[in-house]
């Protein structure tokens, strides 16, 4: 594996680097994630903000927030609408779309499905990674919902 991992948005203006091994890949089902990623969720990695540096296109870095007081919030590129790596409210994680990275992270599959109880009707999850009804530590699914 690389010890730096490259990643950018659609129009490649924004650019940035992973130092380091980034954390497992899980595949999130809310309804917000997959509104933002236009799929059945949204694949993400994270790593430490010590091991993420942005490189080029900051200025084009729109930040979305759906609800006045939410901490939820979208980061997308104003070009072309990919959405973008972001920092969490406690600033001790980088959460980054996996459909980003330009180089192999050096993993495969999914660490775990989660948020399945709010899944879209029409998804199917046919891997074998752990499910969660909400998030990591919620209720184990041990059959997916219909």
């Amino acid at each position: 594996m690389n010890d730096r991992i490259r990643g950018s948005c659609l129009c490649g203006d924004v650019k940035f680097v992973i130092s380091g091994e980034p954390g497992p890949i899980g595949q999130c089902h809310c309804s917000k994630c997959r509104k933002v990623s236009g799929t059945d969720g949204n694949a993400v990695t994270r790593v430490a903000p010590e091991n993420f540096a942005w490189e080029s296109g900051q200025d084009l870095i729109e930040t979305y927030y759906p609800e006045k007081g939410s901490h939820w919030h979208s980061v997308f590129c104003r070009q072309c609408g990919s959405p973008l790596p972001l920092e969490t409210e406690a600033g001790n994680l980088v959460f980054i779309p996996a459909g980003l990275l330009d180089d192999d992270p050096g993993q495969r599959g999914y660490v775990a499905h989660i948020f399945v109880g709010s899944k879209a009707l029409w998804v199917e999850i046919t891997d074998n990674s752990p499910q969660f009804e909400e998030n990591f530590g919620s209720a184990r699914v041990s059959k997916i919902p219909t």
